[in-house]
């Protein structure tokens, strides 16, 4: 089993990959693998373990990149028998990704868990997080970076939502799309004016989703980029569509669409312009993609 991948790109230019994988989800030898993907000859390493936890199923793994050279990795560690019971952590690493500093436990809250990258403002540091006992999502804010942790208030919708992730807009404003609950149905939004302090209430978007992970991203050029499964009950086809920032996402690229789970994307795009996708595939391996703004603008009209 290979699970919800993640990316970023590195102060060299070459990407890093981390996702779960072991026998089963939450499985006692699941662990966070990584690989790293070389842009000169565009060719990922051979996976390795990034970290472990000996008989303790781990998860939803997440970077950040620091200005100061360090990359924090953050991830979920199962102490009981779920996610319910999942506990969030952090490490640390001085050379891209190779060694890393002993596990830092966040905030004593079972259940607290990752999924988005994080966004950085200024000296604010924002982490999408949601509590899987209640279906809620919050909004993990450090203004000390990193050093001390806090959560804003719930944002709750009928049957639940998790697996925030957030967008600047133009006008100031954070923009965060929500996985829906319960047996699916649409994307839920809200909005922020205060730097992510306080969020609107959430309202459904025209998106389907099927209960399942999506990302949202900011483009270079200011467009917002949306993937997603284009269905409201299966985890197929897996979608990339665009928009501007009133976001009426008009054009849309199908990467997957055979009758199988293509499921968690994230999305990213290097400094190069180029964006890169990495997915879950029929929960066997992570799939990349690399696109360019343009194909996407040239996909097939959404509706």
């Amino acid at each position: 089993m290979a699970h919800c991948a993640t990316l970023v790109e590195l102060f060299d230019g070459d990407l890093l990959a981390a996702w779960f994988g072991g026998a089963y989800e939450t499985a006692p030898d699941t662990a966070i693998l990584a690989a790293r993907y070389r842009v000169q000859t565009e060719s990922w390493s051979q996976p390795w373990v990034m970290a472990d936890w000996p008989d303790r199923p781990m998860g939803q793994p997440v970077f950040l990149q620091r200005p100061d050279g360090v990359l924090w990795l953050f991830y979920n560690v199962i102490m009981k028998w779920d996610w319910t019971s999942a506990q969030p952590y952090r490490q640390r690493s001085a050379d891209g990704g190779k060694t890393w500093s002993e596990p830092e436990h966040l905030l004593d809250y079972p259940g607290l868990m990752f999924r988005s990258r994080p966004m950085v403002l200024d000296k604010r540091i924002i982490l999408p997080v949601y509590d899987e006992n209640v279906w809620q999502s919050h909004m993990m804010i450090s203004d000390d970076d990193g050093a001390s942790w806090r959560l804003t208030a719930p944002m709750k919708s009928p049957h639940g939502n998790i697996h925030p992730c957030v967008a600047p807009l133009d006008d100031g404003r954070l923009l965060a799309y929500m996985r829906t609950g319960g047996r699916g149905g649409s994307i839920w939004r809200s909005t922020s004016t205060d730097q992510g302090d306080t969020w609107s209430r959430l309202m459904a978007t025209d998106l389907p989703n099927p209960n399942a992970g999506i990302d949202l991203l900011r483009l270079q050029s200011g467009a917002l980029a949306l993937a997603f499964n284009n269905n409201d009950r299966r985890r197929t086809p897996l979608c990339v569509a665009i928009g501007g920032q009133n976001e009426g996402f008009e054009r849309m690229r199908t990467l997957e669409d055979e009758r199988a789970e293509f499921s968690y994307p994230t999305l990213l795009q290097a400094s190069d312009g180029r964006i890169h996708l990495v997915y879950t595939c029929r929960r066997r391996y992570i799939q990349h993609a690399v696109f360019s703004e343009e194909w996407l603008r040239n996909g097939t009209p959404r509706r």
